[in-house]
């Protein structure tokens, strides 16, 4: 009986700790994709005008006014001319 408070006395310890790491990494992986976002453009006329900001992550879904579709938001190339395809925010 005394090892098997033993071992759930570890194996509760190991979880804990576990949990603690993957919290970490996810707050530190939360970071890192904001720190990927541009300002996303859409073109009207000669000019671009601001419209949401994007991720220069490649995901599946591009990057639109709203989260259901739209316009297609670019990112500014060298030649301050929205061009560059962006992606959609990760959740």
């Amino acid at each position: 009986m005394k090892n098997v408070k033993i071992f759930l006395s570890v194996a509760l310890c190991t979880a804990a700790a576990a949990g603690a790491f993957a919290t970490t990494a996810s707050k530190d992986a939360v970071k890192s994709s904001a720190a990927t976002l541009e300002p996303g453009y859409i073109k009207q006329g000669p000019q671009c005008v601001f419209k949401n900001n994007c991720s220069v992550e490649p995901t599946l879904v591009l990057c639109t006014e709203t989260q259901t579709g739209g316009a297609q938001i670019f990112g500014m190339d060298s030649n301050n001319d929205c061009t560059v395809e962006l992606f959609r925010q990760p959740n």
